[in-house]
Order: structure tokens, then sequence, then C-alpha cells
């Protein structure tokens, strides 16, 4: 039984249903996601799968900071009905996957990542990208550092975790940046306490539909994670990225809103400018940090083309393929 605002919902299902009503989403929107699970370490990965065609590309995308899959349905759905297979996934101690709630590191998520990606290649075909939102964002540029069977990354945001730059995206820049230490020891000594999300991210500045922002939002669902680990601040402070920035070999793709109060954009741009292989940055003018969950409209036509040029063989050839065998077939 799940319960919000007083409201009671008997399965997952019926929650979604209520939320997508909510938020506006097209009605027929949950009728084409299907749920499968993959496995990292063990532990059950919840996915949730947008399937255009056994040939088209995939995307496999990777939420952000304490939601889950579903809260990218309406990105997720209006992606896929562009050519592409979509594969959303909760990581570890996320949503409705196994793991203990809001205990992870960054190299667990990159794990789980692969693992979905492994998943994705075997289900469909090679012809697979990554893509991720705010934290999610900076998980996907990590794993694009250490795996070269994606065709490119698409990232709301990244960041390399340990430069000192990095202390900037913190909710208290100064204070943080004289507890990291402080935080490496005691993510060692406690590391299953758990501390407020709202602690280190000022998620009341996020404006949200309905909710008002993404605070309440956060505190509201009850999927979302209203806490973390030590041991997961502590590597979201000190996990460092597997290859520089110059060395990352594939294609990657960084988009933000200029009204972002987490990431600035002279941050974005101190990264973008090391990446040597093929990339590309937009910046979306008036939007903020939940512009992937909140103008899906907006962002998708720039998003989109980037994957027609990273992918081999974009949506146009599985129509084409279409096409050719229903002509056999009426032949």
């Amino acid at each position: 039984m799940l319960e919000t605002n007083g409201l009671k919902f008997k399965t997952i299902d019926d929650y979604f249903l209520y939320i997508a009503e909510t938020l506006g989403y097209p009605h027929e929107i949950k009728e084409h996601f299907v749920s499968d699970v993959a496995f990292s370490d063990g532990l059950k990965i919840h996915l949730d799968i947008f399937e255009y065609a056994k040939e088209a590309p995939t995307v496999v995308f990777v939420p952000g900071t304490a939601i889950y899959s579903l809260c990218y349905a309406e990105f997720m759905y209006k992606l896929g009905k562009e050519g592409f297979n979509v594969v959303g996934f909760d990581p570890r101690g996320h949503g409705q996957s196994e793991g203990v709630r809001g205990d992870y590191t960054i190299s667990e998520i990159i794990r789980d990542t692969q693992s979905v990606i492994t998943w994705a290649i075997n289900r469909f075909n090679s012809n697979v990208s990554l893509m991720g939102s705010s934290q999610g964002g900076i998980v996907s540029f990590y794993t694009a550092a250490i795996d070269e069977r994606l065709k490119g990354v698409t990232c709301q945001n990244f960041a390399d975790l340990t430069a000192p730059e990095s202390l900037q995206l913190t909710k208290y820049p100064r204070l943080f940046k004289y507890m990291k230490k402080l935080l490496s020891k005691a993510g060692d000594i406690l590391p299953k306490t758990q501390i407020p999300v709202t602690s280190y991210i000022d998620l009341a500045q996020i404006p949200v539909r309905y909710f008002g922002n993404a605070k309440n939002f956060i505190e509201s669902d009850p999927l979302t994670l209203k806490s973390i680990s030590l041991r997961a601040l502590q590597s979201l402070a000190t996990t460092a990225l597997p290859k520089k920035v110059e060395e990352i070999k594939i294609p990657v793709m960084v988009f933000q809103g200029d009204a972002d109060n987490i990431f600035p954009i002279s941050y974005t741009q101190q990264i973008f400018h090391k990446i040597t292989s093929k990339k590309k940055m937009t910046v979306f003018p008036n939007l903020t940090h939940a512009l992937v969950h909140e103008n899906a409209d907006e962002i998708l036509p720039e998003i989109v083309s980037w994957l027609h040029e990273i992918h081999d063989n974009p949506a146009t050839s599985v129509l084409e393929t279409q096409l050719e065998s229903t002509t056999k077939v009426n032949s």
C-alpha cells in the first residue's frame, strides 16, 4: 500500500496513473512501458522499458538524485516515440530496485548502469547510448569514460567530483570545503548513517509543477529517497573520474538550463572545453534544473538531433526496413 497526501494506492501502477493524470501526461503513456529486471552484484535492478522496435537504437536512461525512472516517464515516452527503445532504471537502493534504501556509491551505480547496458544489448542490439539527468548525468559521464560499447553519452549536467571546482555544486560550498575531510572519515566510521537529501542540495529552489518545488515532491512521493547514507555522500565527494576528461573517446553531449540553480554554466563549460571527442553543449534559455521533467517538448528536438548523429542507422532505417518487409509480403 502506497500513501501520499492522505491518498492510498494499492499498487505502484495505481499511483503512477494518479500522478500521470495529475501532471497531464498523455493518457496512453503507461500502456507503452513494460517492466523487467536486470541483475547487478546479485541485486534486482528495476527497469521501465519503452520498446519502439528490436532493430531501433536504444537509449539507457539514468535518473537523478533520490528519484527513479518513472519520474521521467513523459520524457522517456516522447523520446521513444521519436524512434528509440528507451530503458530507464532505478539504481540500487532507489525506487523499485533492491538494495538498502539510500545506501549506494557512485561506483556501484556505474556497475548498475553497465549491467543495464548489457541487458539492453542482449534484448535489442548493440546500437546503445547512455543518457542521464543530474546525478544520473554524472554517472553517465563516468560510465562513458570506461564503457566503449556505447555509441555516445547525453548528460543533463556532468561533473568531476574530486576537482576543487565541484564544491560549488553543493548547497553550502564554503562549509563543504572544510567538511570534506570530516565527511570522508565519518563515511568510514558510520557508513550507514542517513542524512536528509535536503541537507546538501537546495531542492526548494527547483520549481516542479503541481508540487511547487522539488523538495515538496521528494517529501510527498512514496518512492523517492528522503535521505542517503554517509557512505553515499562520501562517494559523491571522493569518487574520481575513471579517466581524464581528455581521454574519453566516445561522443559527449551536455545540456542544461541557464536558470539551473545547482550547476553553473561556467562550471559545465570548464569540463566541456577539456573534451577531445565529438561533443556538443546546449544551454536552454530560462529553463531550470528540472528541465527533463518539466520541459520535454522544448528540449527533445536538440537531443533527438544529437542521438541521430551518434547512432548507427537511427529510426529512419528502421522505418525503411519495415517498409521493405511490407513490400516483400505484398509482392
